[in-house]
């Protein structure tokens, strides 16, 4: 390598952004639990979660934390068990995590209405003694609980109905009163105990156990108020469930963590966007582009008034820029205080890695690496680093980096690589490149990279996401995702799925012919002819996508990003 080249892992000028005390200050060596009491218990009467009617103060959070944890040691749940809470945004679940924390347990966070085959397997691969679960999915986990280790389960959200199958069944009421006389100790104190275990598909397309220690969720909830203008009280909206750690440490920890509100809500309905900004007099929103999306679509939003809104921030996949620029016009014409920030982030690394702020948010941009992160670019065929403006793998390393795969020392090896000073760095997936002023730009995914051929026969690998953005900037155009469908030599055709302005999520998933009605076929055609002559005119011969289906919606995963895998699975299908 020419060490003469310039190399953003070194010199990293993101660090511009930040002031010193934040890049010189220490992460808290503690645990979460303590955290939050440390910088709480002088300010119990303060609010610390709005649900439904009702209002939590922190002294009363404390005290049912202590509540619960005594019920989990009465259950015999020791010190680095794993207690699998699958609960939705309800007190509970702040409630139970924070208590399997003071204990010195971890925290086995999953889908509250997971299937009955992922339910067993998120139980089997922790060798989970105690299930925390949402009444709703009773009738699943009764299918399954047999062929598992589980020997208590704690149903919270509604009382359930008597089920001869699960003799091992409490309410949470119940399980609270049989703690109420156990002995609590004091708190285990370990910042590099294991903390949290969440599931992501991650960067290798099969699900797996991300392990967390406290530093991790320590430094990640320091990190993301860096250069925020906050304060104590103001309220925060948790729009997505707690098993996400999106929603449960940068949104729900992170903010009680520095004594703000956190608004929970159960069953989150885009629709309501005014409404629950109103109801709870909200400041701060961190959620998905899906629901920033929604909100363009609310009649009569542009009579709100949204003066309150502050802190808004918009991550867990990439939006684009038209989508951006509309809703930052009407949060503007509305009276929010401030538009969007973006940011980028992984499992693996706890949660976001690089947001922006107004004076560092360039169009197409995802933002600068946090102040305790670095990031670097590297060829994807030789590993070596990049310089500024060269496109690679996108690679970040710091005290958010997990600590492997829960039981996978295979996959965990497969993206942790270390270098020759020993520091550990995730490989992404992502491929990106890093400007001289440190902004990082996301220009599509490794594993979405197809093979196309030109008319003079040259096989060429192409990053759909260009195909998409020219796609997208077309007004007509919600939505929009390129896969290939490979021949039998590998090679893929392209095809476009494309959602229309004004797409129906209760048709989701449904053809073009579903949509003739609504809109007509003509008019449908005449769409998807102007795609086609734009990718012509802005794309080359070995981009152009060979079909273009029309979605009324595009698919969603679980975590509310667009299912590619999904998309991909149709094309074979209709290519039978």
């Amino acid at each position: 390598m020419n060490h003469a080249v310039s190399l953003p892992s070194i010199e990293r000028p993101w660090l511009k952004y930040y002031q010193k005390t934040d890049i010189d200050a220490p992460i808290p060596d503690s645990t979460v639990y303590e955290f939050l009491v440390e910088n709480n218990h002088d300010h119990p009467s303060d609010t610390a979660i709005l649900y439904l009617d009702a209002a939590i103060t922190y002294g009363e959070l404390f005290q049912r934390i202590d509540q619960c944890a005594r019920a989990l040691l009465a259950l015999g749940v020791a010190r680095d068990d794993i207690v699998t809470v699958a609960l939705p945004s309800i007190p509970e679940a702040v409630v139970a995590f924070y208590a399997i924390n003071r204990i010195g347990a971890i925290a086995n966070m999953t889908h509250p209405l997971a299937n009955a085959e992922d339910t067993c397997r998120y139980l089997n691969e922790t060798n989970c003694r105690v299930l925390l679960m949402f009444a709703g999915n009773l009738a699943v986990a009764s299918q399954v609980i047999e062929n598992t280790n589980v020997e208590a389960i704690v149903v919270a959200g509604a009382p359930p109905k008597s089920d001869e199958s699960l003799k091992t069944l409490k309410t949470w009421e119940d399980f609270i009163l049989q703690g109420s006389t156990t002995h609590l100790p004091p708190p285990a104190r370990s910042s590099n105990d294991f903390a949290l275990i969440s599931h992501t598909s991650g960067t290798t397309g099969t699900q797996k156990g991300v392990v967390c220690t406290n530093l991790n969720l320590q430094a990640e909830i320091f990190q993301g108020l860096a250069g925020i203008d906050y304060q104590r009280q103001e309220c925060l909206l948790a729009t997505l469930p707690p098993f996400i750690n999106y929603s449960l440490v940068s949104t729900i920890l992170r903010h009680l963590s520095h004594g703000l509100k956190v608004a929970l809500i159960p069953h989150y309905q885009p629709e309501k966007f005014v409404e629950y900004v109103q109801r709870y007099h909200v400041n701060h929103i961190l959620t998905i582009p899906t629901y920033w999306n929604a909100i363009l679509h609310i009649p009569h939003i542009e009579r709100a008034d949204l003066s309150q809104l502050k802190f808004l921030a918009s991550g867990g996949e990439h939006m684009d820029i038209k989508t951006e620029k509309k809703v930052n016009s009407l949060l503007k014409r509305c009276g929010a205080k401030g538009g969007l920030i973006k940011g980028t982030g992984m499992t693996e690394m706890t949660c976001a890695t690089t947001y922006s702020l107004p004076w560092r948010n360039p169009p197409g941009s995802v933002g600068s690496p946090l102040v305790k992160t670095n990031c670097k670019i590297v060829d994807t065929n030789t590993g070596e680093e990049l310089t500024y403006g060269q496109e690679g793998e996108v690679c970040f390393s710091g005290p958010t980096l997990m600590a492997g795969y829960y039981n996978n020392p295979e996959a965990t090896q497969q993206v942790i690589h270390t270098d020759a000073d020993g520091t550990r760095w995730l490989h992404t997936g992502d491929l990106g490149f890093l400007d001289e002023d440190g902004i990082l730009f996301i220009t599509g995914r490794m594993k979405r990279l197809i093979l196309t051929r030109d008319d003079n026969g040259m096989v060429t690998k192409i990053s759909p996401y260009r195909i998409e953005q020219v796609i997208m900037a077309l007004p007509e155009v919600e939505d929009c995702c390129v896969v290939g469908v490979a021949d039998e030599q590998h090679i893929a055709h392209l095809k476009a799925f494309v959602q229309p302005i004004g797409g129906d999520a209760s048709q989701r998933c449904q053809a073009t012919s579903d949509l003739i009605i609504k809109n007509g076929a003509q008019k449908l055609q005449s769409l998807k002819d102007s795609i086609l002559q734009t990718c012509r005119q802005h794309l080359p011969a070995y981009m152009m996508p060979q079909e273009v289906v029309l979605l009324a919606q595009l698919p969603k995963t679980e975590r509310g990003k667009t299912d590619y895998r999904a998309l991909e699975q149709m094309a074979k299908q209709a290519n039978g």
